[in-house]
């Protein structure tokens, strides 16, 4: 029986949301990765939306985190683009509670061709990237509940995730970018770009509109211009805090992530975007099969000491 807010506009776009969910992610790959993913934890749990008022409330609660985080206005309460439409949501949900408290999106091959483009090419020139390249999948959209970062949430969204993506998809290569918001504090900026300089790996990614850091600096924080125009030809000694470098460039970077050496602007949600790319090589895999099997051992071993 349809419920009554299946029968508005909104419920309708996200009906047609779950509907194309078929024909971009077989059922039996879907089912057959929830049925092989890690627990991580006992109060949260990983789930994929396969409904209208699942995808609706996911749609839901990221407008709810994006506007508190960017001070932004979403129409009818919803945050929707075209990509939606042919997306596998996948989301974490407080058991305690019941309500979502993350949630990503993933975009895949075909998706991509029927697109034309990925998300990620509205920001980047990815045309030599992508030259060639079979089984690329897209990871974007994520967002987590503020009052759960710092804890296992992540953890949780992550590697629920492999199974699918990685073993029932046999995805190649991963991509997307990750955002610093810029109404928040400059050290975060800072010490992100600081960041990439000592320990990431980064490639010539062209940004379509790049983001500069010094003119950004200059307009906030005098101290803070003033530590960039001293160290700025030098980037790898600038200090940095590991703390407020965001928490999925570092999940990223622990995966072998190659992130852009410039990033873009959005000046829409006032952030800057760096575009990274994950290989899905053997070493990566085995790496990833290894932290579930463990997680997997740990939680029968918490059921017997019951």
């Amino acid at each position: 029986m349809k419920t009554e807010s299946t029968k508005t506009p909104l419920a309708t776009q996200a009906l047609k949301t779950a509907q194309h969910l078929s024909s971009f992610f077989p059922r039996k790959s879907l089912a057959s990765s929830e049925a092989s993913l890690p627990q991580r934890s006992d109060t949260l749990a990983y789930e994929i939306a396969r409904d209208a008022d699942t995808i609706l409330e996911v749609q839901r609660f990221r407008a709810k985190v994006f506007s508190q985080a960017y001070q932004l206005y979403f129409d009818s309460g919803i945050d929707q683009d075209r990509y939606d439409h042919y997306s596998a949501h996948v989301l974490v949900r407080d058991l305690r509670t019941g309500h979502i408290v993350a949630c990503t999106r993933i975009i895949t091959p075909d998706a991509k061709k029927y697109l034309g483009k990925y998300y990620s090419e509205c920001e980047f020139d990815l045309s030599d990237f992508l030259r060639g390249k079979k089984d690329v999948y897209e990871i974007g959209r994520t967002c987590v509940d503020e009052s759960y970062r710092g804890g296992d949430v992540l953890g949780v969204l992550w590697m629920g995730m492999v199974p699918l993506v990685l073993q029932e998809l046999k995805a190649k290569y991963l991509i997307g970018t990750v955002s610093i918001n810029l109404a928040r504090k400059p050290e975060k900026m800072l010490s992100t770009e600081a960041y990439m300089a000592h320990k990431a790996r980064q490639a010539d990614y062209p940004s379509l509109k790049v983001f500069d850091t010094e003119k950004f600096l200059l307009g906030r924080d005098v101290v803070f211009a003033d530590v960039w125009q001293t160290e700025k030809k030098k980037k790898e000694k600038l200090a940095y805090r590991k703390k407020d470098v965001p928490s999925l460039i570092k999940h990223y970077r622990r995966m072998g992530a190659v992130f852009s050496r410039e990033a873009y602007h959005d000046a829409m949600f006032n952030c800057a975007d760096y575009f990274l790319a994950v290989e899905v090589n053997k070493k990566l895999l085995m790496k990833l099969n290894l932290v579930c099997t463990v997680m997997n051992w740990k939680k029968k071993l918490k059921v017997i000491q019951g």
